[in-house]
Order: C-alpha cells, then sequence, then structure tokens
C-alpha cells in the first residue's frame, strides 16, 4: 500500500518509496500488487496544516513482472479519516471577532442540511469571510394524530412526526457589502428543502449624533414648500368631518362633555328596602350631586311587566304607586325627566332598526351613565355590546353607557338570609316595603331569622341572619360605619334589644318618605300624578326623537 508523506510549503525533491508486498483485500478478490509509487508535493496553500493529499490516485498500472495477470486490478482508495480532512472546507480567522452576520438553516433532510451547510462555508472562504459553524441547534420536533375513520377510535389513528434540524454559521469581522452578497449567492443557489434565516448586524462610528442636525436642515428645506399641502385632500371636506366627529353624542361622552344618567324601576307595587337601597336611593344622591347640564331620566318600565299574569287594573294602580315612591324619595320632576316606558315608545323607530338596538331602553336618549344593582350589570354589558355594533356599522353615532354600581350590594330577605330580599316571596315578613308603618316594620324585625346565640357578632358564615341586620343597620347609619364595626360596638346587646334597635333605625329614615308618598296618592285625587308623568313624557319623546333622527340619517331611511 502506497505511503503518503506530508511535506512544508516550499520545494522538495521526488521520494520514491517501494513498499513491501502484501495482500490487499478486494471486493472481488484477492491479488498481491509490488509497485513502485511515485509521489511529489505539490505547491498548494497550507491553510489547515492538513496533510498533503496527491492530486492524482498512484498508478496501479505498471505492475512488476510476476504479478497476476488476468485479474482486474483493484481501484485504491483513500482511508475516511484522510478524506474527512481533504473535504473538510477552508476557513479564515477572524481578527477581532465581531458577529456580522448569524445565518440558520433549516431543513427535514440533515443530508441536504449538511451539504448546503458545507456549501456556504466555502462561499464565505472564497469571499474572504470568516465563517464559524455549523453549530446544531436544537431540532423543532412537531407530532399529530389524524383521524382515517368517521367514528374515532384507537385503531383508526395515524400518528405523524416531523422533526427540523436546524444549523447556525456565524460570519465575523465581514464586510457588509461582502456579507450582502453571501447571502445572495446562497439565495440564488439555494438547495431545495433548506430554509434560510439571516439576521446581520451593522455598526456606524460614533458621534453620529453630530451630523443629524445638518441632514435635519436639508430635509427640512425639502419639505417646506410641500408642507403646506400636507395631510389635505383636494376635495377639502377634513373641517367639515372633523366638525361632524365633535358633534357627534360618543365624542362628547369621551371627551367629558355633558353627561345623561339613565336608570328605570319595574312596577310591581310599592319597592321594598332592597329596591330603595340598591338603587333608588342612588338616584337621589345623583341628582343632587349632578352638576347642571347633566340629563337625568328615570323610568318606570312598565312594558317589562306585563310579562307577568295580572289581574284587570293591577298594572295600572302599580304604576301609581311606583311613580309616587320615586317622588316620595326625593326626585324631583324639574330636575329629573319621569316618565311611564309605554308613553315614549318608538314603534316607528323600531319598525325600522333591529329590536335589539333598543332592548334597553336608555340608548334612545344617548345615556352615559346608568346606576343599576349587582344583578343587572350583565344586562348593561349587552346594551353596549349593542351599541359598539351599531358604532362599527353606521358610524360613531351611540354612545355606550357606563356602569354605576350601588354601594349597597345586595339587601337579603329577613327570613332567608342567603337570597336577596324579593316581593317574589311567599312570605311577606320576608321584605319591608319604604311605605310600612313602623309597627309593620318592627313586627317583621323581631320575626327576622337569627340563631340560638344571644349575642351581636358580625359573622357572615357561621351567622348570616345576625349579619344581616348589621348591614341594614350600616346602610341607615348616619355615620357610614360598617358593619363589623357595629358588630363590635353592639356586641354587649342582646338579640331582642339589638332588632328593636334596629326597627326603630328603619322607622325613624322611612318615616318622612311614608308621609310623603300619602300625601302624594291624596293629592288632587292623583291628578299631580298625572300632570307629572305628562311632563315627563314630553321631554322624554324630546330626546328621544333627536336621538331617533340621527340613527335613521345614519341608516339612510
Amino acid at each position: 500500500m502506497a505511503a503518503y508523506l506530508r511535506m512544508p510549503l516550499r520545494s522538495v525533491p521526488r521520494i520514491v518509496v517501494a513498499p513491501s508486498p502484501q495482500s490487499y483485500l478486494s471486493k472481488t478478490c484477492y491479488s498481491t500488487i509490488n509497485s513502485s509509487v511515485e509521489t511529489e508535493s505539490s505547491h498548494t496553500p497550507n491553510t489547515s496544516q492538513r496533510p498533503s493529499i496527491p492530486s492524482k490516485k498512484p498508478n496501479l498500472t505498471s505492475t512488476t513482472a510476476d504479478s497476476i495477470k488476468g485479474n482486474d486490478e483493484p481501484e485504491m482508495r483513500l482511508p475516511r479519516s484522510v478524506q474527512a480532512i481533504y473535504l473538510r472546507p477552508l476557513r479564515r480567522e477572524a481578527k477581532y471577532g465581531v458577529p456580522s452576520c448569524d445565518l440558520q438553516m433549516r431543513s427535514y433532510n440533515v443530508r441536504s442540511l449538511e451539504f448546503f451547510a458545507d456549501f456556504a462555508l466555502r462561499a464565505a472562504y472564497y469571499l474572504g469571510l470568516p465563517a464559524y459553524g455549523p453549530v446544531p441547534l436544537p431540532r423543532i420536533t412537531e407530532r399529530w394524530t389524524v383521524p382515517r375513520a368517521n367514528f374515532i377510535f384507537k385503531k383508526s389513528q395515524e400518528n405523524f412526526e416531523r422533526k427540523t434540524l436546524r444549523r447556525l454559521i456565524q460570519i465575523k469581522d465581514g464586510h457588509p457589502e461582502t456579507v450582502q452578497i453571501w447571502l445572495a449567492f446562497l439565495r440564488k443557489h439555494a438547495y431545495y428543502g433548506i430554509g434560510m434565516k439571516a439576521n446581520v448586524w451593522e455598526y456606524n462610528k460614533l458621534g453620529v449624533g453630530k451630523t443629524m442636525d445638518v441632514d435635519l436642515e436639508k430635509l427640512q428645506n425639502e419639505i417646506e414648500p410641500q408642507w403646506a399641502h400636507f395631510g389635505r385632500k383636494k376635495t377639502g371636506s377634513t373641517a367639515e368631518k372633523v366638525l361632524e366627529l365633535m358633534n357627534t353624542e360618543s365624542f362628547r361622552a369621551a371627551t367629558g362633555g355633558h353627561q345623561v344618567i339613565f336608570s328605570g324601576i319595574q312596577p310591581t307595587g310599592v319597592p321594598h328596602l332592597g329596591n330603595y337601597l340598591g338603587a333608588l336611593k342612588q338616584w337621589v344622591s345623583l341628582q343632587d350631586s349632578a352638576t347642571p347640564s347633566t340629563k337625568l331620566f328615570f323610568s318606570v318600565v312598565d312594558l317589562h311587566a306585563i310579562t307577568l299574569p295580572l289581574e284587570t287594573g293591577r298594572l295600572r294602580q302599580w304604576k301609581r304607586e311606583t311613580l309616587a315612591t320615586l317622588l316620595a324619595i326625593g326626585l324631583d320632576p324639574t330636575r329629573s325627566t319621569i316618565f311611564h316606558q309605554s308613553s315614549a315608545s318608538f314603534r316607528s323607530l323600531r319598525a325600522h332598526v333591529d329590536s335589539e338596538l333598543y332592548s334597553f331602553h336608555g340608548i334612545p336618549f344617548s345615556a352615559t351613565h346608568v346606576p343599576v344593582g349587582e344583578d343587572q350589570s350583565q344586562h348593561l354589558e349587552f346594551a353596549r355590546e349593542c351599541v359598539t355594533n351599531f358604532n362599527h356599522a353606521y358610524g360613531p353615532h351611540l354612545v355606550a353607557p357606563k356602569t354605576i354600581l350601588s354601594p349597597a350590594k345586595r339587601v337579603m330577605s329577613l327570613q332567608d338570609p342567603h337570597q336577596k330580599m324579593s316581593k317574589s316571596h311567599a312570605d311577606i315578613r320576608s321584605r319591608i316595603l319604604i311605605t310600612d308603618h313602623p309597627e309593620d316594620i318592627h313586627r317583621k324585625i323581631m320575626a327576622a331569622l337569627t340563631d340560638s346565640t344571644n349575642s351581636v357578632s358580625y359573622e357572615p358564615e357561621s351567622r348570616p341572619g345576625v349579619a344581616n341586620l348589621l348591614h341594614l343597620l350600616s346602610y341607615f347609619d348616619t355615620k357610614q360605619r360598617t358593619p363589623a364595626t357595629l358588630g363590635d360596638i353592639y356586641s354587649n346587646l342582646n338579640l331582642r334589644d339589638f332588632k328593636v334597635m334596629v326597627s326603630q333605625r328603619i322607622s325613624d329614615s322611612l318615616a318622612s318618605i311614608r308621609s310623603r308618598y300619602l300625601e302624594l296618592m291624596a293629592e288632587d285625587e292623583g291628578q299631580y300624578l298625572d300632570h307629572v308623568e305628562e311632563i315627563g313624557r314630553e321631554k322624554a319623546r324630546q330626546n328621544a326623537n333627536e336621538t331617533m333622527a340621527i340613527v335613521r340619517e345614519a341608516i339612510g331611511l
């Protein structure tokens, strides 16, 4: 077998090595070779200090006379270790080590990926770019299952797996233009099944900010002649559109314009403490604290009450009682607009507009704020969604109302502290009407459900009945103390004395409302209530017609 000697980069004499006869193993036969092999050192650059490889294979045609004739001469092959050194691409060393480009290559085939990585390294060498790599990156494994039948069971599932192999090549100390030429060359000769992603870094010299002022002056001189026409259309309708947008209700509400407060109550008789503390008391506070520019609309939503089976004339009586209660708690008909829902209906508008738009009655009044209880907040979310959909389709014409939650979350039943106070409860002792006589209030409070512990403490989990009474006392407390604080203050009282104190506090707070309610119901045989309702109806229709005209114009009716 021929032996190859590594020589330095200079002219060397010819060396003849005569190997001894040996047995050579081939795929087809065995043969004995005695030959002389001549090697010469070539003048090639010694960049990676690797063994010099002859440019031609050893000539095995000139054999000795005693060679076996008639057999095919075996082909000489170099060892794999020698071939690996010879086939390794040439590289250049970086002087400063400043990264210029990171090239990431991806493929599903490792042979194609290794081939193209070798190609990229060789291209970088001949362009004078110091390249490092390829560095194997973590592979990406994707697995999924595809059903092969209409019914899903294990035998009909076919599993797939795909592995994405990645290699990273980094260029250091490379000129930006040369790096771009290298990347363009790789894109031009891209191997099939190979994906590439490159991150290129560019560096500027320090002090670049000093030249920015000079560039700004040049840019200003170029833009100045065209600056007068910048952002202006030839039609000149920008000012009109801006003015139209500023006049919309949604823009006024968003920019802190005049506020519109709307709320309603269903007429199911005289309101109880849950209605008063959860909504009605807050209406009075909003009316007293609102600015003069704020509009207030409070409706008796009688159309919502017809869903219940009622006797003839019962709904009419409930509407009058509810209207008298609103006036008795402190609502001023000259400051607020109080009306019945049925008297301010919009049949002509509902005939053309989707009924979902007016499912919430405050939308026609462009209400910006709506005071509701905790259990009604989801209905207001639906109203906001309706307004958003309409504005998206026809433009910003309607206002999405905001929620104002009452400080009193929920007033619980006196007979079942786990349920809220309601008129639908069969036991009339479970609720206190705001027009109840003091004796009725005392009797209901004394019959309120508590427990066997004859003391006062605020423990909502273990003593819900006593905690409910402490909540009622806190709502009517002039010092606005919390139920826990009141529980500590009155901890030395027994339950009987505590209930007497609670009933007395509630009776005193509701005494003026009860007396005013009785006066309104008897005044002019009810004509005053009709007069108040008529004034509120005209105001409500006037404000709703303005919104109705905007909606019709937006839709195109």
